[in-house]
């Protein structure tokens, strides 16, 4: 016996449309993010290098070693923040969306399973029959919402692990300048 979704959506109840829906919109909503934040975390991974003639030219100005490196602080500090938020803007969308998809399924899941049981009781008895279409209401938002949390899940974690190797990556890059740097601008 094979079902189809198409079978499945026409034995469906107006709620359990309307939390399909929403589950599909959720999907939706986190792979556009997932897909706006991996461009964004691919093209600051390309502008480190486009950092550090601005870090140099910060570095290479005729002052003290002291105010130097005050300057240098500013300015990585000031660029690691900037493209940490940057990166990390719309993230929330992620990770709400997989805490929250597997909730929204079990909200169809308890439709489905009131739905069954009122079909119990208008039948005035119980069979496979009478609650079949409830019970694979509650089943399909159940398996859609962890569908769709779980990717959104995999996306955040490893989203957050890149911007973090790309945050790493400026800090390391502009700590060996500044090294450079001072030590270039130290009296021998």
């Amino acid at each position: 016996m094979s079902l189809s979704f198409s079978e499945l959506w026409s034995a469906m109840g107006p709620f359990a449309h309307g939390i399909v829906l929403l589950l599909g919109l959720m999907s939706f909503a986190s792979l556009a993010t997932a897909i706006d934040r991996l461009l964004a975390v691919r093209a600051a991974a390309q502008q480190v290098d486009d950092l550090m003639p601005e870090w140099r030219r910060v570095l290479g100005a005729p002052i003290g070693a002291e105010a130097r490196r005050e300057a240098y602080d500013r300015v990585v500090r000031h660029s690691v923040l900037t493209t940490g938020a940057n990166l990390r803007r719309s993230l929330g969308v992620l990770a709400t969306v997989g805490a929250t998809a597997p909730f929204v399924g079990l909200v169809g899941t308890v439709a489905g399973i009131v739905n069954a049981f009122h079909q119990i009781a208008t039948a005035g008895q119980g069979g496979i029959a009478q609650v079949s279409s409830g019970v694979a209401e509650a089943l399909v938002t159940t398996a859609i919402g962890i569908g769709v949390a779980i990717p959104a899940v995999w996306l955040y974690n490893f989203l957050t692990q890149r911007i973090g190797r790309v945050l790493v990556d400026v800090e390391s890059r502009a700590q060996r300048l500044a090294v450079d740097a001072l030590t270039a601008g130290a009296p021998s």
